[in-house]
């Protein structure tokens, strides 16, 4: 290992490999070279942590009305003071992620449980949204301070619950929470940077557009037929994304930003292949201002992306374009809801078709049964709005059941032969 890493200077001097190339190999050595179970020792670690928090609260809980107000602030605040100087202690001694990372999510839940009972003890007013947001802001520090993977995540999920509440605890939109995912961008590019195929780099991938795709819905309105075309403009964004060079580093399994936005797609198109879909009454809904130029925006971004910095559309991709397609048929629906309906039952049976082809020609047989789900899917959509008799259904599954099978068959025999020659 040594000896590559030293002739990488040479090799980019002669323009054997590029800088971005050399550093994604020292990258890939130096996560390599971490002591082996570390990984391990630090999870347990965190899982310790929340579970010491919790047993202290816990413990202060059952005794609590017993206490007189004075004590009951110093218990408060006596977790915060103690799990500060452990923070302190891991920063000064220059302690690594085995004792940061449960540091670090002690003194979270430190932080959050003095809040509470703060408020608790002097009657202080204010809701779970606000409660929330205070939380996440005196934290959101601590993700750049100890350089803590773990704090990052908790700060995902807790920014998450926190939009959650806003949307649909309150009439307020979450616009902080805006503020809170970018602050949290900053992180995420160095951990991909320093650890570009890195298990937590693929927690990342799929956390944050878990996180946006949720939400999204805590920003739109009551117009349902309206929040689906922005929905598949934000799905078209985040595959785009997904198609980027960085991210697709990743195995298909690890790349979140095409897992959720491969199934967001197929969940819109499949919706939207219902007739009652386009016959929805927009009249008497509210739209914001904001929310159309959102979602031409998002659908920009996402073109940009394909032209620009990759070569999907090129090679047609079946998502990418079922989603830029998509706008034609929605503007089709205002004039003639069932022909918007029927185009919408072909473009969800040709992307299955062109899933199941490229799947075919790759040897792939986890994208080829994907192909086959779509278009079993369609099949099974139909059921609902047709009137066909038990018998012919029963007939249709016979017939899926069986193309599994022999597509499953023909690929893996056709693999074998393609092997062979070679």
């Amino acid at each position: 290992m040594r000896t590559i890493l030293k002739e990488l200077p040479e090799l980019v001097a002669n323009d054997v490999i590029t800088s971005d190339t050399a550093q994604d190999i020292e990258s890939y050595y130096a996560s390599k070279a971490l002591p082996q179970g570390s990984s391990l020792l630090t999870i347990f670690g965190v899982i310790g942590a929340v579970l010491t928090g919790l047993g202290i609260i816990l413990i202060f809980a059952h005794n609590w009305d017993t206490f007189s107000r004075s004590i009951k602030t110093m218990l408060a605040l006596l977790p915060l003071v103690v799990f500060q100087g452990l923070v302190a202690f891991t920063i000064i001694t220059k302690k690594d992620a085995r004792w940061k990372e449960p540091a670090g999510v002690l003194l979270f839940f430190a932080v959050g449980a003095s809040i509470a009972l703060v408020a608790q003890i002097y009657n202080i007013p204010g809701n779970l949204a606000g409660y929330l947001f205070t939380w996440i802001v005196l934290c959101l520090p601590l993700v750049y301070i100890l350089r803590s993977n773990a704090l990052a995540l908790l700060h995902i999920v807790f920014t998450t619950w926190y939009a959650g509440e806003c949307g649909l605890g309150t009439t307020d939109r979450p616009w902080m929470y805006l503020f809170f995912m970018t602050a949290f961008i900053p992180f995420y590019i160095e951990r991909h940077k320093s650890q570009p195929i890195g298990g937590i780099t693929s927690f990342f991938n799929l956390a944050l557009p878990a996180s946006a795709t949720f939400a999204l819905a805590m920003f739109l309105d009551d117009a349902y037929r309206f929040n689906v075309a922005i929905y598949i403009a934000f799905f078209g964004m985040l595959y785009s994304i997904g198609l980027l060079p960085a991210v697709q580093r990743h195995s298909a399994r690890a790349n979140g930003f095409m897992l959720v936005s491969r199934l967001g797609i197929l969940a819109i198109l499949l919706a939207v292949s219902f007739r009652w879909y386009w016959e929805i009454d927009m009249g008497g809904r509210s739209i914001s201002l904001y929310t159309l130029p959102a979602g031409i925006a998002f659908l920009a971004m996402g073109l940009y992306l394909a032209i620009t910095k990759t070569d999907a559309l090129k090679r047609a991709d079946p998502f990418l374009w079922s989603v830029f397609l998509f706008p034609a048929i929605y503007f089709v629906g205002f004039l003639h809801p069932m022909a918007a309906a029927v185009l919408s039952n072909i473009l969800v049976l040709t992307l299955g078709i062109m899933v199941i082809r490229r799947a075919a020609m790759r040897f792939d047989l986890p994208s080829l049964n994907f192909g086959l789900i779509i278009v079993s899917a369609l099949i099974i959509c139909r059921f609902f709005d047709t009137d066909m008799s038990f018998a012919i259904r029963g007939l249709l599954f016979v017939a899926v059941g069986a193309g599994f099978f022999f597509a499953n068959y023909l690929l893996i025999r056709k693999k074998k032969n393609y092997e062979n020659i070679q």
